[in-house]
């Protein structure tokens, strides 16, 4: 039995930030329409169930045409299960109305159920509250004869600002063989005991920087494969427009074409459906004026979206500064050298003084 492991779809994405209006419209529909891939996927590779882990919607007013599409995905797959829990952002969202419930999806609910399937797999899950009810782990309940999969949506063995973790020592000992989890966006693992593993699959799509993959990486899902009463998984990369943060160190030598290299070396490697941000780190010498804008023109048209952050420390020759007799900079550190100050605090406010007034000069 083959079985898919996603989470954080995130339909109708709302929080875009920089892109443009047209290529926030482009995102939203890329998120729609990977999950319409992944179910490709499913029917071609013999795929029984998917484990949706919760965040499937970004919003717990998603549009009636997202809704709709969604359930009738569902619907025309009728050989694949869905077993599906709330996150944090679509709690008590469910395209379907209780009357009209299919036979292949499956709602948790927020007390522990399961669900038998044949080749003795159980499938259990629950869409817990922020907080998670003190008899939570004693309603947890598996054949230790079967192969035993639970869902949740929450963080583990630690807490943050959404959900109160469970703890996976409190899960030890309940037959568990896999606890597919959502809500972290990256690819986590860990152990419950010696027969059974926690794993987050990470968002099937990027939605931010925040989870930005190294370049050769991509967002999925995991496949998980039973066989003779044996649980094995591997990742499927599978993500379409793939955040990337680039740091590019900069030395003081390094002139504006230098940087212009070090930059194209690196993003040589990425393409159209990247969505980049170049961090620029480092120090460079006053007259080494770098030009942002060049930079960004020159490989802009390269992805689908590109910022170029400029953290480039300007090294000023202070004594130069400071023997020039008519001028604001001049006068400035003078003032600064004179003064009670330690050596280190000295330093750094001649720097943001300078910084500051660079090309203030006057003529007196």
């Amino acid at each position: 039995m083959k079985i898919i492991h996603c989470a954080d779809l995130h339909l109708d994405l709302k929080m875009l930030s920089g892109l443009d209006t047209e290529k926030r419209k482009v995102k939203r529909l890329q998120l729609l329409q990977n999950f319409f891939n992944l179910l490709d996927f499913a029917e071609k590779n013999n795929v029984e169930a998917v484990l949706l882990c919760g965040d499937i919607f970004d919003t717990q007013e998603p549009t009636k045409k997202t809704l709709n599409l969604i359930k009738n995905a569902i619907l025309n797959h009728k050989n694949i299960k869905f077993f599906y829990i709330w996150g944090n952002h679509d709690k008590n969202v469910v395209p379907f109305s209780s009357d009209e419930m299919p036979n292949n999806f499956y709602l948790f609910k927020e007390d522990f159920s399961s669900i038998d399937l044949e080749e003795k797999v159980t499938i259990g899950g629950a869409s817990l509250d922020r907080f998670v009810k003190d008899n939570f782990y004693s309603t947890v309940n598996f054949d230790k004869n079967r192969v035993n999969i639970l869902l949740l949506h929450q963080p583990i063995n630690a807490s943050d600002q959404y959900f109160n973790g469970v703890y996976a020592y409190n899960l030890a000992g309940k037959n568990i063989d896999y606890l597919a989890l959502g809500h972290i966006h990256q690819t986590l693992s860990g152990k419950i005991d010696e027969r059974g593993v926690w794993q987050f699959s990470g968002c099937l799509e990027g939605k931010s920087f925040n989870d930005a993959v190294p370049i050769g990486s991509k967002k999925g899902f995991f496949l998980l494969n039973v066989e003779n009463g044996k649980l094995g998984f591997q990742f499927v990369p599978f993500s379409h427009y793939d955040y990337r943060i680039i740091e590019i160190a900069v030395a003081v030598s390094d002139d504006y074409f230098k940087i212009l290299e070090k930059i194209e070396n690196i993003l040589k490697y990425l393409g159209e459906t990247d969505i980049v941000r170049v961090i620029l780190k480092g120090k460079h010498k006053e007259e080494n004026v770098l030009q942002l804008d060049l930079i960004y023109e020159k490989f802009k048209n390269n992805f689908f979206y590109l910022e170029i952050i400029d953290e480039i420390e300007t090294e000023f020759d202070f004594e130069k500064y400071s023997l020039e007799t008519f001028s604001l900079k001049g006068e400035f550190l003078r003032t600064v050298r004179d003064s009670n100050l330690p050596e280190s605090e000295k330093d750094k406010i001649s720097l943001m003084g300078i910084e500051a007034l660079k090309g203030e000069d006057i003529t007196l």
